[in-house]
């Protein structure tokens, strides 16, 4: 967890560094701006998977850490491609809808369990 808010804390200030110090028409600056940002959106929503959460007076166990970190992962992934499309001008409802669908699709195939054999 401590690694997760130092990670997101490290892509915030690179994210801010660029914004404060470089020139917004150079191509490395902006694609810094997307990657630091899609780390960040990825750390968060992994922190806020691992959370674990109190229901009626007992403790419902977190989710398992691998598959956080992966869906935190899919999730920066998710962000970064919708940053860059936007910047190229590609990005419209349709272009959205496919790249979520994807990654959706993607994540419903890993995370089946295959049948059992009985």
């Amino acid at each position: 967890m401590r690694v997760l808010a130092l990670v997101l804390l490290g892509s915030i200030l690179v994210a801010a560094a660029v914004v404060g110090t470089r020139d917004p028409e150079d191509p490395m600056s902006v694609g810094l701006l997307v990657l630091a940002l899609g780390v960040a959106a990825g750390a968060l929503a992994a922190m806020f998977l691992l959370r674990a959460r109190r229901r009626a007076g007992r403790r419902v166990p977190g989710m398992r850490r691998g598959m956080a970190l992966r869906r935190g992962a899919e999730f920066g992934a998710v962000v970064a491609l919708l940053l860059w499309l936007r910047i190229v001008d590609g990005l419209s409802i349709i272009t959205a809808s496919f790249v979520i669908a994807a990654f959706a699709v993607a994540e419903f195939i890993v995370s089946a369990r295959p049948a059992s054999s009985r």
